[in-house]
C-alpha cells in the first residue's frame, strides 16, 4: 500500500470512528432527555403546592396534579390498612368536581380547614356517620385555596387529605428527579448509555492509534 493511500485510509477510518462516537453520544443524550420527560408528573412540572403541616403525617401521601380535568376521583379507604385517601393530595382547577369513591365501608369525609366560601361540606350527617362501600360523594369546588379534610373515625390513624384549588395557593419548587436529593437524578438508562458510549470512544481511539502507527495493509509485512 502506498503512503498516500494509507494516509487516505487512515483519514477515512478516523472520520468513520468519530461519526460512530457522535451517533452513540447523541443517542445517549436523546434517551436521557426522553427518560426525564417520561418520569415527570402532572402539568405542574417541578412546582407543587405547599401542603399544610396537617397532612404531613397522612397515610398514603400520593400527590397528583389534576389541573385541566373537569373531574377528579379520590378513593376512600385505600391502602393496605384501608385508612387512606388516594391520592392523598391533589391540585385541581376551580370548578372541578371531586368524586370521593368509597372502596371500603366505615369511613366518611369531614372538612378540617378550607378557604372562606369553600364548598367541601363533607359526608357526615352526624359527627361519625359513614358511607357504605361502593357509594360516592361528589362536590364541586369553585373557591380557590387550600382544603384539608379527614375521615372522622380514623383521623388519629392518619386518614387525612388535602386539595389545592387554583393558582392562588402557596407553591414550592421540588427536585424533578424526586427522592429529596439535592442533586438532579440521572436516569438509569442514561447511565448505561453513557458507559457504553465511553467504551465505544475508547475502542475507537485505540483502533485509530494502531491504524495510524502500523498502517492499514495487514496482508503484507515488510521487516525493518
Amino acid at each position: 500500500m502506498s503512503e498516500q493511500s494509507a494516509d487516505v485510509s487512515r483519514r477515512a477510518f478516523l472520520r468513520a470512528g468519530a461519526g460512530a462516537t457522535a451517533v452513540a453520544a447523541g443517542a445517549g443524550t436523546a434517551a436521557a432527555a426522553k427518560e426525564g420527560t417520561d418520569s415527570g408528573g402532572g402539568g405542574g412540572g417541578n412546582v407543587r403546592p405547599e401542603w399544610p403541616s396537617y397532612v404531613s403525617d397522612a397515610n398514603g401521601g400520593a400527590y397528583e396534579d389534576l389541573r385541566g380535568q373537569s373531574e377528579a376521583t379520590v378513593e376512600v379507604g385505600a391502602g393496605s390498612s384501608g385508612f387512606a385517601f388516594a391520592p392523598t393530595k391533589i391540585w385541581i382547577d376551580p370548578g372541578t368536581t371531586v368524586k370521593f369513591e368509597f372502596i371500603e365501608a366505615g369511613h366518611n369525609v369531614k372538612p378540617n380547614e378550607q378557604p372562606e366560601g369553600g364548598g367541601l361540606s363533607g359526608t357526615e350527617g352526624g359527627q361519625f356517620a359513614t358511607i357504605s362501600k361502593g357509594q360516592t360523594y361528589s362536590v364541586t369546588l369553585e373557591t380557590g385555596g387550600m382544603y384539608t379534610y379527614n375521615c372522622a373515625p380514623h383521623e388519629g390513624q392518619g386518614m387525612k387529605g388535602a386539595i389545592a384549588v387554583g393558582g392562588d395557593v402557596s407553591t414550592v419548587e421540588v427536585e424533578t428527579g424526586g427522592g429529596g436529593s439535592s442533586r438532579p437524578e440521572v436516569p438509569d438508562a442514561a447511565k448505561s448509555l453513557g458507559i457504553a458510549t465511553g467504551f465505544g470512544m475508547a475502542a475507537t481511539l485505540g483502533l485509530a492509534y494502531f491504524f495510524i502507527k502500523y498502517g492499514g495493509d495487514y496482508g503484507e509485512f515488510d521487516g525493518a
